[in-house]
């Protein structure tokens, strides 16, 4: 199973922005381990590259009932971590959750420092087996 959420532009130094990626549901398939987590820009994308201190960082969580368990992977767009138009980056998986039914993926940018702007249409695919 591939969850995926497409982000939404993002301002330097901007608010927080969580966008939803799926809800967890075994009786489709046979697996609740998160393998691997992929970001990629769109077509056109602006590049971005990663700042020593200000700088986006964008974070997979896990939910339960609406409450935060654990964050599942998260990359921070430092020196050496450039985004460009339909190149893939790996999200490093952070915590190694067993999801539940009903469980919620989500994805949230978040800005550090005075931040970097971020174009819309980057997309995370979280894999589950």
């Amino acid at each position: 199973m591939i969850y995926s959420a497409t982000l939404p532009a993002q301002s330097a130094g901007g608010a927080d922005v969580t966008v939803l990626a799926g809800v967890h549901s075994p009786s489709f398939y046979s697996g609740d381990t998160v393998t691997d987590v992929q970001l990629v820009a769109p077509p056109g994308f602006s590049t971005v590259n990663g700042g020593a201190t200000n700088n986006v960082t964008v974070s997979v969580r896990q939910l339960r009932n609406g409450t935060p368990l654990q964050t599942v992977a998260s990359l921070t767009v430092t020196s050496g971590v450039t985004l460009k138009a339909e190149v893939p980056v790996t999200i490093p998986i952070t915590q190694q959750p067993t999801l539940l039914t009903g469980d919620v993926l989500d994805v949230q940018i978040h800005q550090n420092g005075t931040g970097q702007a971020i174009g819309a249409g980057l997309l995370v695919s979280i894999f589950v087996s």
